[in-house]
């Protein structure tokens, strides 16, 4: 094939709103989210055979790592909608400008949040949580996890311009990288296996940065290697343009402020469960590992929506978009019944698989039913925002998320802390969040105001 062809074969970056090219964006972010997940899964589920205080202390310094990666994560998601409108257009070098702009940006970010989590972490668990074994535990954790923040924000820098091109499938390849390593190294250095030192929550810390160093080095590697994207421009940093960040600043700022926030007000949730008892929040962590699970897939859809309603846009294909957001609410769904119907078969599989201990994965049963309950809610809402998100319009995206992110904290602490409630009840308030904030989204999007 000559090569100019074979260029148009694999770099078609003009995407079509139908089912089969739905599917061919999102099936490759769907495995490049479960090795994330199956990252905290594999910590919970050896971490649960290291005892509760090291299970609950995983939720705590695990949530507030991933405060902070969604922060990079926001960046990465603003450049992926720019690019993606550049791919609409069909111009290649914009998203080669645009994707270095954004990996010198998230390497600064890097090692602000590196030096936020070595010393500023500590006085914070401290001061928040009142068990003085889970405060030990937690920043036992943070100290050796934060090397991993340089590496997944690469990766996201990655993800964010592969999903632009619509060449998600490098996506899943890394995902295999990183899920292969994390198993085996948390594996020897939690429990002391392959001949490593069993380090317990340490081990877990540094099994889960060593794996994404690996995972950020091969998408490196392979995008060097892959000759074919040359025409893109990466890794030039030779025509750095102030308006190029700026532009980026500009519409992911917005995003930064909802990711804050909205992972903030997580943290924020197993704060208040670690009032109600060390038992309540090692509960909790087990169906926060399995609800994590539960939403990889959904998530695939919603990057995906976030990049394809950009690239709808750029093409001046906007009529298009409501059509695109109802059919991935429509698969969406869809991947969300057969999720619930396959978890009926045997109800505690995945519980099973985080906690060793019998008692604790009946204890965690009445709220798994509530999370798979928010599914459904879940699998509409974040397709809802995300298409809001793609149009360009962030900052409608982040008022929806401070309005229910206030709703949200309100139940919880009302629930928690002030009602001391059972944790099914605490967890309702998932169902909520997500009820509220897809009604918004979607009442935005029918108004088309977002054309203007």
């Amino acid at each position: 094939m000559p090569p100019h062809l074979r260029w148009q074969f694999f770099f078609n970056v003009k995407v079509e709103a139908t089912y089969p090219n739905i599917w061919k964006i999102s099936y490759p972010i769907m495995l490049g989210g479960i090795a994330q997940t199956i990252l905290h899964l594999t910590d919970t589920m050896f971490l649960a055979r290291v005892g509760e205080v090291e299970l609950g202390a995983g939720a705590v310094a695990g949530v507030f790592y991933f405060v902070l990666v969604m922060l990079g994560m926001a960046i990465a998601i603003g450049s992926q909608i720019l690019m993606s409108r550049k791919a609409g257009e069909g111009n290649k070098k914009e998203i080669g400008f645009l994707f270095d702009h954004c990996t010198l940006i998230l390497w600064s970010m890097s090692i602000v949040l590196f030096l936020l989590m070595q010393f500023g972490a500590p006085a914070l668990f401290r001061s928040m949580l009142q068990s003085e074994d889970v405060q030990q535990a937690s920043v036992d954790f943070i100290k050796y996890r934060s090397y991993g923040i340089f590496f997944i924000l690469t990766t996201h820098a990655f993800r964010s311009f592969y999903t632009s091109v619509s060449q998600t499938r490098i996506i899943s390849y890394s995902a295999i990288v990183l899920t292969g390593s994390n198993v085996i190294l948390a594996y020897g250095m939690i429990l002391g296996k392959f001949g490593f030192q069993a380090e317990g929550i340490v081990g877990a810390g540094k099994a889960s940065a060593i794996s994404e160093c690996i995972a950020a080095l091969y998408l490196i590697v392979y995008t060097i290697l892959k000759k074919d994207i040359n025409e893109f421009g990466l890794f030039k940093f030779s025509e750095l343009r102030q308006e190029k960040v700026k532009s980026i600043i500009s519409i992911s700022s917005p995003i930064v402020l909802q990711n804050l926030l909205s992972m903030g007000a997580w943290f924020l949730f197993f704060v208040f469960i670690e009032r109600i008892g060390q038992h309540e929040l090692a509960i909790s962590n087990v169906v926060r590992a399995t609800y994590m699970v539960l939403m990889t897939p959904i998530w695939g859809y919603s990057s995906a929506t976030n990049s394809m309603v950009s690239n709808l846009i750029g093409q001046g294909r906007s009529d298009e978009v409501l059509d695109l957001v109802k059919k991935i609410i429509k698969l969406s769904l869809l991947t969300t019944a057969v999720i619930c119907l396959l978890n009926l078969i045997q109800i505690d599989f995945l519980l099973a698989l985080t906690a060793s201990d019998l008692q604790l994965v009946a204890d965690a049963l009445p709220s798994y039913y509530v999370v798979l309950s928010a599914m459904f809610v879940f699998s509409i809402a974040i397709v809802a925002l995300m298409a809001v998100s793609g149009t360009g319009k962030t900052q409608v995206t982040m008022y929806i998320e401070i309005f229910n992110i206030f709703i949200y904290l309100v139940l919880s602490y009302i629930f928690a802390v002030v009602m001391k409630a059972s944790l099914p009840v605490v967890w309702s308030t998932e169902i909520y969040y997500w009820a509220i904030m897809g009604l918004f989204a979607w009442c935005y999007l029918k108004s088309n105001k977002w054309k203007n």
